[in-house]
């Protein structure tokens, strides 16, 4: 693979709006590894990306599929933490794929700008998703190669799904630029479509949220 660096979209780093984290309106949803991350980015994912997302993965159980996540990013008005809001996902077409691997080529970075400035304007990549058919949630040597490379925003994430046994989970930057590829965390799900949770995710557990 080639060592030179890339980047999806160069976009100027404005300075970061403050709002409370929408927490009223999120039901939490957590790891086995939670409590072994350390400070990270928040998390909340809308049902109707966690849609979106989820029906791609069973698009094709034989191969992995992925794309990237569009949403904003924001610090909690009272404590400054970072925290993103993902709203929709892209799916990325001309990808290189196998039983164990996903690359994004020249053709899907020109694809995913151009829906990204076309689909939704003002919002950002605030991360990338693909899946693990019949393996488990990590991230490999690739995943986390393509991560560095293309993802390396503290606030940018990786999620990866496991179609087959209905798993999930994010990974995510902690302090000092460390990235564990076998602890991903949980995120809110955030309501826009049902009062109703969609997430069926077994190896995730819903917890009260403190407002």
């Amino acid at each position: 693979m080639s060592e030179r660096r890339i980047k999806l979209l160069e976009i100027p780093q404005a300075e970061l709006e403050s709002w409370p984290m929408p927490l009223d309106e999120a039901l939490r949803w957590v790891s086995p590894h939670e409590d072994k991350v350390a400070e990270r980015v928040a998390i909340f994912l809308t049902q109707h990306a966690y849609l979106c997302c989820t029906a791609h993965a069973v698009s094709d159980l034989e191969h992995e599929v992925g794309g990237v996540l569009v949403g904003q990013v924001r610090r909690e008005e009272r404590d400054g933490r970072l925290y993103i809001v993902i709203e929709d996902a892209i799916q990325a077409q001309h990808t290189q794929f196998g039983p164990a691997h996903l690359t994004f080529t020249q053709d899907s970075l020109v694809q995913l700008n151009s829906e990204l400035e076309e689909r939704f304007p003002g919002k950002q990549m605030v991360g990338w998703y693909h899946t693990h058919p019949r393996m488990d949630v990590f991230l490999s040597s690739y995943d986390i190669w393509l991560h560095a490379n293309f993802f390396d925003e503290p606030w940018q994430v990786a999620l990866v799904i496991e179609p087959y046994a209905k798993r999930g989970g994010f990974f995510c930057w902690q302090p000092g630029g460390e990235l564990n590829p076998q602890r991903y965390v949980g995120f809110y799900e955030l309501a826009d479509i049902s009062y109703e949770t969609v997430v069926s995710w077994d190896n995730l557990e819903p917890v009260e949220v403190d407002s």
